[in-house]
């Protein structure tokens, strides 16, 4: 300190502007020197140590705010440098100057400081110019530092004239340097690295430079890393991520052109990366669909079985395939056609009304017959009680009364007795004559019983079963009660119309059957 103090006193005896001039023979005065002071925002950190740092001495590099007499004050520092001698003149806005000084304490107690010499430096343009003539070119770290840098200063001094103005934009250069010299050195582009730049780009006031087509990247190097070992849900989560991150990625695009999608695929990173803005939410699009794609079609069956499945993921996630999935469900129509014989008895009436529905009625009686052929076989074997069974499937998958009355009598002679046959020739018109069934009104062959006009007509009489009771209504009951005995389950079905009047039907089976009988028929009044 007394060597630092024996040098200020012995320039504080030099008149202030021959210390100036003896800085520019010597060639210290240029605009390439380094400021090597502490900076005023700096100092001002220190503010509430001021009163107990009288008598030390600083060095303070900053803006000249003015100049004039034996007075010289900074840009932000309300304290006033004060000279013995008067100052030589100081031209130019937000000159650098680097001063040093003593802080002390006026007989008013105002502080101030002696102002010992002053130094002009150089600009804080020309300070960022020359740092970055020396900045690494592997390194992206010391070029944020000197964006941050010059950032600072900026928001520091708040001046918005020129000065800043092009300091800030040295800054922007500075960092889209350093956005991407990160880029190229990453030696594993990863998607969080990817993603952590395109956040660090948003930052740095280059979002709309560099985010969009480092997400971009982000995503197809995620896709085509992962993609042969990836799960459907694992390539679905990233292509879900895609339609989070990337603008309009989830709006379909009915056709995309070709020769476009053939480019793309050359090199979907470069093609985004050189494609106008205007054309982005398009590949944004497309990289999703890719993506969706693979996984939906990932989990299809090579024979088309899950068809239907794949189908519906396609409409629900990428509805402009709907071509792609009416192949699908096409696929999947054809295997349960091939594999008939091996579905439940309700999917392969489905399997015929899809048939019927889509204009392939033939087929959908084809797959009946095919389905039916080794059922009618396994029931017949089972003798009297699979005949009645049998006679149930020509009812209600053929609506063939014939056939179903002549395998009731059969069933009859082979055990005759069954109540519940009895009941169901008696309500195809049948009567018992003599140990003989015989129709009641003697009508010939084939002409309608009262089962089959009933079913016409929309009406429910006695003997129908529940089969012939929905397609009588046309429609399923409104409710249906079930009472359970030791010997038969008795069931109550409710149809209302509009007005709240309707039908209660009783019928019964017994507990080994799965079609009951109609017993009994009840007008409903109306509520």
């Amino acid at each position: 300190m007394n060597s630092v103090r024996h040098q200020s006193s012995m320039v504080r005896h030099r008149p202030l502007w021959i210390v100036l001039l003896a800085f520019l023979s010597l060639g210290l005065f240029s605009q390439t020197c380094t400021a090597a002071g502490q900076s005023v925002e700096d100092f001002l950190k220190t503010k509430p140590r001021w009163p107990a740092l009288i008598g030390t001495t600083f060095r303070i590099e900053g803006r000249l705010a003015t100049g004039a007499g034996t007075v010289l004050k900074l840009h932000k520092l309300p304290l006033l440098f004060v000279s013995e001698e008067e100052l030589p003149e100081l031209r130019g806005s937000d000159l650098g100057v680097e001063v040093v000084g003593q802080l002390r304490k006026r007989e008013t107690g105002v502080l101030e400081f002696e102002l010992i010499t002053l130094r002009i430096t150089e600009s804080d343009i020309q300070r960022v110019n020359r740092l970055r003539v020396d900045l690494p070119r592997d390194d992206p770290e010391p070029w944020y530092e000197l964006g941050d840098w010059a950032t600072n200063r900026v928001r520091f001094y708040e001046s918005g004239r020129e000065l800043d103005r092009q300091l800030t934009n040295e800054a922007t250069s500075i960092y889209r340097m350093a956005i991407r010299k990160e880029r190229t050195m990453m030696r594993e582009p990863t998607y969080n690295r990817l993603r952590d730049l395109a956040s660090k780009s948003e930052k740095y006031g280059l979002g709309g430079e560099f985010k969009l087509p480092l997400l971009y990247e982000a995503h197809y190097r995620t896709w085509h890393d992962t993609s042969a070992t990836a799960s459907p849900d694992e390539l679905a989560t990233i292509a879900l991520r895609i339609a989070a991150e990337l603008p309009d990625a989830d709006k379909p695009v009915e056709e995309f052109d070709a020769e476009m999608v053939d480019e793309w695929r050359d090199g979907p990173v470069p093609y985004y990366t050189n494609s106008p803005e205007l054309m982005r939410p398009q590949l944004h699009r497309l990289l999703y669909q890719q993506v969706m794609l693979e996984s939906i079609e990932k989990d299809a069956e090579i024979d088309g079985r899950n068809g239907d499945e794949i189908a519906a993921k396609l409409n629900k996630h990428l509805p402009e395939f709907n071509q792609r999935a009416e192949s699908y469900r096409q696929k999947a129509l054809d295997w349960r056609v091939d594999h008939a014989t091996d579905l439940p008895r309700e999917d392969v009436i489905a399997l015929k009304q899809q048939l019927v529905d889509s204009g392939q009625e033939a087929r959908g009686d084809q797959v009946i017959r095919r389905w039916f052929t080794p059922v009618e076989a396994k029931l017949r074997r089972k003798g009297a009680g699979g005949l009645i069974e049998l006679a149930f499937e020509y009812e209600d998958l053929f609506d063939d009364g014939d056939t179903a009355v002549a395998l009731l009598l059969e069933s009859d002679r082979i055990k005759p007795g069954s109540s519940y046959v009895a009941e169901r020739l008696e309500g195809y018109g049948y009567i018992r004559v003599e140990g003989r069934w015989r129709r009641k009104d003697e009508t010939q062959a084939g002409d309608a019983s009262p089962i089959q006009i009933a079913i016409r007509t929309g009406r429910v009489i006695r003997g129908m079963t529940s089969a012939h009771v929905r397609k009588a209504m046309s429609r399923q009951p409104d409710s249906i009660t079930r009472v359970l005995t030791s010997r038969e389950v008795i069931e109550y079905w409710v149809f209302r119309t509009e007005s709240g009047s309707g039908l209660s039907i009783r019928m019964s089976r017994p507990l080994n059957r799965h079609e009951g009988i109609v017993r009994k028929v009840f007008e409903l009044p109306a509520r």
